[in-house]
């Protein structure tokens, strides 16, 4: 059993999580028009949207923050700006650029779709999109679904990760609703430990190399 507990609990240590909690999520600002920025991992990125959506800074987030946060997502995007939508051009593509990739972006809905009908996002070059958090917003609705890379709503708020690596995303929106929109971001992806998690480490090692040592007195006290 004395053989066991050092690399034992030192095992059980590295198995604990890096990232405890929620990350904080950089939103673009759109600070200068149809042009903004974002950080990720210390590094800022600037950002250029091309395409028919006008830019708000209205903060219609903070009012629903259970609609744009989850245990991956600590914040929403507050008055950092977001794409204005109407949609209905189904051949109208719009185009986000960043000056560096992007890894696993955050795409948060506000008020996609109508009672009477969803609005739908519909993204290329994305194999995989995860939803993190939706609900209904300041006018109701039944929140915000994902079936492969569409993302759809009928008055609906939501979160959703999309998968990848990107410089550029591209995406329509072709079915007409008179507003709703969409805000973009990234977080953190190197994980740094927490200082607790740091100290657990330094313990699981001091332990493995206390039993080395007892192990190299026996042997030594043995040949004698």
């Amino acid at each position: 059993m004395k053989k066991l507990f050092g690399p034992g609990l030192l095992a059980a240590t590295l198995a604990v999580p890096l990232h405890a909690s929620a990350d904080p999520v950089s939103w673009i600002d759109w600070s200068s028009g149809n042009a903004g920025s974002l950080v990720q991992d210390g590094k800022t990125i600037d950002v250029a949207y091309t395409g028919a959506a006008g830019i708000s800074h209205s903060d219609y987030f903070s009012a629903f923050p259970a609609t744009f946060t989850s245990e991956e997502v600590s914040n929403g995007p507050g008055s950092n700006g977001f794409l204005q939508l109407a949609g209905g051009a189904s051949a109208l593509q719009h185009h986000i650029h960043f000056s560096s990739a992007v890894v696993n972006p955050y795409v948060a809905f506000l008020s996609l779709g109508a009672f009477n009908g969803a609005a739908t996002f519909t993204f290329q070059g994305v194999n995989k999109i995860d939803l993190l958090s939706q609900g209904s917003g300041p006018w109701g609705g039944s929140g915000v679904t994902v079936s492969g890379n569409v993302v759809s709503g009928a008055e609906g708020n939501g979160v959703v990760r999309l998968n990848g690596t990107f410089t550029d995303l591209y995406f329509t929106t072709p079915v007409y609703e008179n507003w709703y929109g969409a805000a973009i971001g990234a977080a953190e992806v190197s994980p740094v430990p927490e200082p607790g998690t740091w100290g657990m480490l330094l313990a699981g090692g001091a332990v493995l190399a206390l039993v080395s040592r007892r192990r190299g007195s026996d042997k030594f006290a043995h040949a004698a």
